[in-house]
C-alpha cells in the first residue's frame, strides 16, 4: 500500500525512505525548505533532508498525471484523493473570488494521510449511534483535535417525515 503512495514522490524524495519501517504510517508531511515528517500512529519521525519547492512541484505533478488544471475543482478544496482512498492536503496562496477559492497559488506542503481499515473501531461507539427502538440511525457529529482519536460525540433522533 505504502508503495503505490511513494511513487507520487519524485526519484529523490521516494529513495529516502528505503531504510524506514512504514508500518503503521498515518502521514506524509512535506513543506518547502522544511524537513519530511512521517506521523506514525504513536509518534513522528523527521527525516534529516530539506524539501525543495520544486521536489513539492513534481510531486504535484505526479498526483495529478500532469494536469494540474484538470484537478483545479478538488485543489481548491484544499485535496486531492488517490487510488485508495488516500487524500494529499494541500497548501499555498489562495486566489478569492466572491468568498470562494478559485485557485491556490505558490503550493507550499503537501500532507498524504493514508487511509486505511481499522475493524471493529465503531464497536463502542455503535450502541450511541444506532436508535434499536426505532430502527433509525441518531444524527451524529463526532469531534475532536486532529490527530486524536474521536471519542466525544453527541446525538439527536432523527425526525421521520412521511
Amino acid at each position: 500500500m505504502i508503495n503505490k503512495i511513494l511513487e507520487y514522490f519524485p526519484v529523490q524524495v521516494r529513495n529516502m525512505f528505503t531504510d524506514i519501517n512504514m508500518e503503521n504510517l498515518e502521514e506524509i508531511r512535506l513543506r518547502i525548505n522544511k524537513p519530511i515528517i512521517l506521523k506514525f500512529s504513536n509518534y513522528e519521525k523527521i527525516l534529516d533532508t530539506n524539501i525543495t519547492s520544486k521536489e513539492i512541484l513534481e510531486c504535484l505533478q505526479y498526483i495529478c498525471d500532469n494536469s494540474i488544471y484538470a484537478y483545479q475543482n478538488q485543489i481548491c478544496n484544499g485535496f486531492i484523493t488517490i487510488k485508495g482512498g488516500h487524500r494529499i492536503g494541500i497548501t499555498g496562496s489562495c486566489i478569492m473570488e466572491d468568498n470562494r477559492i478559485i485557485n491556490i497559488n505558490y503550493i507550499s506542503s503537501l500532507n498524504f494521510r493514508i487511509a486505511r481499515q481499522v475493524i471493529g473501531c465503531s464497536n463502542n461507539v455503535l450502541e450511541h449511534v444506532l436508535n434499536q427502538n426505532e430502527n433509525t440511525i441518531y444524527n451524529t457529529l463526532i469531534i475532536s483535535s486532529p490527530g486524536v482519536r474521536k471519542n466525544y460525540f453527541t446525538k439527536r433522533p432523527i425526525k421521520k417525515y412521511k
